[in-house]
C-alpha cells in the first residue's frame, strides 16, 4: 500500500470519527436550544452511545497500526500531512488510556448534569446540582488517574486543551501577568464610577439579538455557514466546516450581557469558520489549544476599535432604544478609551 493510499484512509476514518462527534454536537446544541424537557433522559442516553461509538473507532487497533505504518513519513516530512499523522498519533494515544465504559459513563453525566442545572438555575437551587457536581468531581478524579504519574493532578486537564502546558507552567505565567494587571485594574478602578443607567432601560429581546446579529456579521460571521439562536448560557458549537452556530442570551433590563455574549461566541466562530477546507474532518481542522481559541473570542469581544463599535452602536438608537442607544455608544466609547489611555497613554488622541 501506497503512502498516498495510507492517507486517503486515515483521513476517511479520522472524518468518521468526527461524524460521530459533530453527530453528537447536533443533539448537545438541541438539548440546549429547542428539545423538549422530557427528552432529557433519552438524550442522555444517545449521547453517551455516541460518545462510546466515537471512542471505539478512536481506539481501534487497526486505526493504531495504520499510524505506526505512517509514522516514518511524518519523521522525515514537514508538511500538513506530516503534522496530520503526529496529531492524529498522540490523540490515538491518549484515547487508548481511557476505556470506552468511562467515556459512556462521563458523557451520560454530562448530560443529565446539564438538564437539572436548566432546571435548578431559575431558582439559585444549589442542593438539586450537589449530587451532580460531587459525581462530576469523582468521575475528573479517575479520568486523572489513567494519565499517572503526573506532578499536579491538574496536568492531564489541562493537556487535553493545551497540549504540553502544566500547572506549574500556568502558575508562572500567571504570576508575570499578575505583576502588571493589578496594578492597571486598580488604576481603572480608581476612575470616577461611570453613569451605566443607559445600559438599564427596558429593551425588547428581538430587537436586542437582532442587533447583535448583525455587529455578528459586520464581524464577518457567515450566516450560510451559521446561525443565532438563544440558550441560557451562550456558546460556540460546529458540525462541520460549513455549520457552525453560535447562541446566546439577552435580559431585558441589561443590554450589554446579551452584545457581548454574542461578540464573544462570534469571536469563536469566526476563528473556525477561517479553517482551511481541506483540513476539514481532521484533527488539524479544530483550535489549537483552549488559549488560542480563548484569545479570539476575547479580541472581537474586547478589544475591537472603540470607533468601530460605538459607529455601529450608535445603530442601536434605531431598533433597540432610540434614547439608550446613542447613549450606549458614548458610554462604551468613553469607558474604553479610559482604559486604553491609562495602558497606552500615548495613543489617546
Amino acid at each position: 500500500m501506497t503512502i498516498a493510499t495510507k492517507l486517503r484512509e486515515l483521513r476517511a476514518r479520522l472524518l468518521e470519527i468526527r461524524d460521530l462527534g459533530w453527530a453528537g454536537a447536533v443533539l448537545s446544541w438541541d438539548q440546549a436550544t429547542y428539545m423538549p424537557v422530557a427528552g432529557a433522559p433519552a438524550r442522555a442516553r444517545q449521547l453517551a452511545l455516541l460518545s462510546r461509538l466515537e471512542h471505539e473507532r478512536m481506539t481501534d487497533p487497526a486505526l493504531g497500526r495504520l499510524l505506526a505504518a505512517l509514522a516514518p513519513y511524518a519523521d522525515e516530512h514537514d508538511d500538513d500531512d506530516a503534522r496530520l499523522i503526529a496529531v492524529a498519533r498522540r490523540d490515538f494515544e491518549k484515547a487508548i488510556k481511557v476505556p470506552a465504559s468511562y467515556v459512556e459513563r462521563a458523557n451520560a453525566l454530562g448530560s443529565a448534569s446539564y438538564s437539572a442545572w436548566r432546571n435548578a438555575r431559575p431558582n439559585n437551587d444549589f442542593a438539586s446540582m450537589r449530587p451532580y457536581l460531587e459525581k462530576s468531581l469523582e468521575l475528573t478524579r479517575e479520568y486523572v488517574e489513567f494519565f499517572a504519574p503526573y506532578q499536579h493532578m491538574a496536568d492531564p486537564l489541562i493537556d487535553d486543551v493545551d497540549e504540553g502546558l502544566t500547572c506549574a507552567t500556568i502558575r508562572a505565567l500567571f504570576d508575570e501577568l499578575r505583576r502588571e494587571l493589578v496594578p492597571l485594574v486598580a488604576s481603572i478602578c480608581n476612575q470616577p464610577p461611570a453613569d451605566a443607567s443607559c445600559l438599564h432601560a427596558e429593551f425588547a429581546e428581538r430587537p436586542q439579538l437582532e442587533f447583535g446579529l448583525k455587529v455578528a456579521t459586520d464581524f464577518g460571521y457567515d450566516l450560510k455557514r451559521g446561525r443565532l439562536d438563544t440558550t441560557p448560557h451562550p456558546f460556540c458549537t460546529k458540525f462541520s466546516d460549513a455549520d457552525i452556530r453560535i447562541t446566546t442570551r439577552a435580559y431585558a433590563n441589561e443590554l450589554s450581557q446579551g452584545l457581548f455574549s454574542t461578540l464573544h461566541e462570534t469571536g469563536h466562530a469566526l476563528y473556525e469558520q477561517g479553517i482551511a477546507h481541506e483540513l476539514a474532518g481532521t484533527p488539524l481542522g479544530r483550535g489549537t489549544s483552549m488559549g488560542v481559541h480563548e484569545s479570539q473570542s476575547r479580541l472581537w469581544e474586547n478589544m475591537a476599535q472603540p470607533e468601530f463599535l460605538a459607529a455601529l452602536l450608535s445603530e442601536a438608537a434605531a431598533g433597540v432604544s432610540r434614547a439608550a442607544g446613542k447613549d450606549f455608544a458614548g458610554h462604551l466609547l468613553s469607558r474604553h478609551q479610559q482604559g486604553r489611555a491609562l495602558a497606552h497613554p500615548h495613543r489617546c488622541r
